[in-house]
């Protein structure tokens, strides 16, 4: 257990302490929401999925701009009976596959979730800004990685799920690859240098190396905010959490 600095904890006092921490992450959204610079340096990081799309619904209410709804088309290879309906494809989620419904703005940051373009900066990670919809793409310009200013057109593609699902059958959905990214995970974080970046643990970090990679994704400890869901011990004042490190992995 590692107790983190006083002057980076955002107490937790129950589930409203979240707006505290969009508050913190995003000063004056409404007013800078047209702002590239102010959306690309700031961002929510967390280590699950299900909190990712709970932190960019609540972020996106407060973000100014008619909402506009996206559906996926979800299929079975060979489902000739009817056997897979459609109210249960549609409620599949696993990491690494868009919702079934995207919720998104004009001007709101988004992410790329395949490798479909290296020369043209559409890969796995990217992160974009809205610029406008139509109704077979989306229109947008990358605001991260050696491509930034690039203006791209998005269209809807068949997305099967990671393979360690292992459904009983062959899945597809057909949507745009993307996802909001005022927040994302820790492993989607790997890499990138984001100004100011606070962090939301509702739960413990459980893998090797995850609390150094979301700690060291800011620049400096008065830019990075942490709330911690599960941060107290016993008889012992402060906020702490959990460093996993495998010491097999530094043996030669």
């Amino acid at each position: 257990m590692i107790k983190v600095p006083e002057e980076m904890v955002i107490p937790w006092v129950s589930d409203a302490s979240l707006s505290e921490l969009i508050n913190a992450t995003f000063p004056n959204l409404v007013e800078n929401s047209r702002d590239r610079d102010y959306m690309v340096n700031r961002a929510l990081i967390t280590p699950l999925n299900e909190y990712v799309e709970k932190l960019n619904d609540r972020v996106l209410q407060i973000f100014p701009g008619k909402e506009v709804l996206f559906y996926s088309f979800d299929s079975v290879d060979d489902n000739t009976h009817g056997l897979y309906k459609q109210e249960y494809l549609n409620n599949i989620a696993p990491g690494g596959l868009p919702s079934h419904i995207l919720k998104l703005k004009i001007g709101a940051p988004i992410m790329f979730l395949r490798n479909v373009d290296a020369k043209n900066g559409l890969c796995n990670g990217t992160r974009l800004i809205i610029k406008e919809f139509f109704p077979s793409c989306i229109d947008a310009v990358i605001i991260s990685g050696n491509y930034i200013g690039t203006r791209v057109f998005i269209h809807r593609m068949p997305l099967e799920p990671p393979e360690n699902l292992k459904l009983p059958y062959k899945f597809k959905r057909k949507q745009f690859p993307i996802r909001l990214c005022f927040a994302f995970t820790v492993n989607k974080a790997q890499g990138q240098t984001i100004e100011n970046t606070c962090i939301f643990f509702p739960e413990h970090v459980f893998g090797h190396g995850q609390l150094y990679v979301v700690l060291s994704r800011g620049v400096s400890s008065s830019n990075t905010k942490v709330l911690m869901a599960k941060g107290t011990i016993a008889k012992k004042k402060g906020t702490y959490t959990k460093n996993v490190v495998y010491k097999e992995v530094f043996l030669s």
